[in-house]
């Protein structure tokens, strides 16, 4: 297993930092979640639930000339969340499915999230890489 490069950078900012930067970090991504596209507003059934995440998170993926989009959506009222969903956007959105299916469930460890997280943050954390792997999984048969 391994971590495509551009998560890879975001693992490696988060091992540098303290636990007040980490914290703030974690909300600056949760700012810089994009909306949901126009069009997908209107076909949110279209999208997955991850009910590992005590907050509502529904996911969905696109793939376009080979690569994979996704798109999340979470209510504004839950930063840390919306950080870690921006966090895996940024850092998978452009990837193949195939390395999307590549990131080890546990690649967080190693950003050292445990420190500043509860279990069950990281529990929703490691749900929306699961639900992302499986969106990979039906975009390879597409």
């Amino acid at each position: 297993m391994s971590i495509p490069s551009k998560l890879q950078e975001i693992v490696d900012d988060f091992a540098s930092m303290t636990r007040e930067e980490k914290i703030e970090t974690l909300i600056g991504y949760a700012e810089s979640l994009p909306p949901l596209p126009d069009w997908l507003l209107q076909e949110r059934a279209m999208m997955d639930a991850v009910p590992e995440c005590m907050t509502p998170v529904n996911v969905f993926g696109e793939k376009k000339d080979g690569k994979l989009t996704f798109h999340f959506d979470i209510p504004p009222q839950s930063p840390t969340v919306r950080g870690l969903a921006a966090i895996l956007a940024n850092g998978l959105n452009g990837s193949t499915a195939e390395d999307v299916l590549s990131v080890p469930a546990d690649f967080y460890l190693q950003m050292d999230l445990q420190s500043v997280l509860t279990l069950q943050r990281l529990n929703g954390l490691s749900g929306m890489l699961a639900h992302m792997k499986q969106i990979a999984v039906r975009l390879i048969k597409e």
